[in-house]
């Protein structure tokens, strides 16, 4: 049956699995076809460490030796329906906050994704919800436009 523990190493080997299928169909350019290095090199690299600990976490995860000291409770180790539906919620709310990343820019659509993102994993404080997302935002922005000079989208709306 599958539980949480093995869950997660058996989604990121999926998604390992085809980050090294799109990864060895990177075209290489006709002067690095001989070099040692290349623009294909380090993606193969990701795909193989990333497949080789999720193979290593699944394996250990499978001949991991029973807890003794624990009472053999299965239910707390199966995955509930509030916890899919929680998955589910913020992957729809990935897909919204991709989608309004163009007409609200970086700024607003990241601190609504957060904020939005915190509500639905449990947190109801809006101190707590404002402080850890608009500040995060706010610095992340900062550093990426100001200091490392790369283009964030301001949005339409405010265009």
């Amino acid at each position: 049956m599958l539980n949480r523990e093995l869950l997660g190493p058996v989604l990121f080997l999926i998604l390992f699995s085809l980050y090294a299928l799109s990864a060895w169909q990177i075209p290489i350019m006709p002067f690095e076809e001989y070099e040692a290095v290349n623009s294909a090199t380090l993606p193969k690299v990701y795909a193989l460490i990333g497949i080789i600990v999720c193979v290593l976490a699944i394996a250990a995860t499978l001949f991991k030796a029973p807890q003794q000291d624990k009472p053999n409770n299965k239910a707390s180790e199966t995955i509930s329906t509030a916890t899919i539906i929680q998955c589910s919620a913020l992957i729809i709310l990935m897909l919204i906050y991709s989608s309004l990343l163009e007409p609200l820019g970086f700024i607003v659509s990241t601190i609504l994704f957060l904020a939005c993102g915190f509500f639905i994993m449990g947190e109801r404080r809006k101190q707590i919800i404002v402080l850890a997302s608009v500040p995060v935002v706010i610095v992340f922005w900062a550093i990426m436009t100001q200091l490392l000079g790369i283009y964030l989208v301001p949005g339409e709306f405010w265009s």
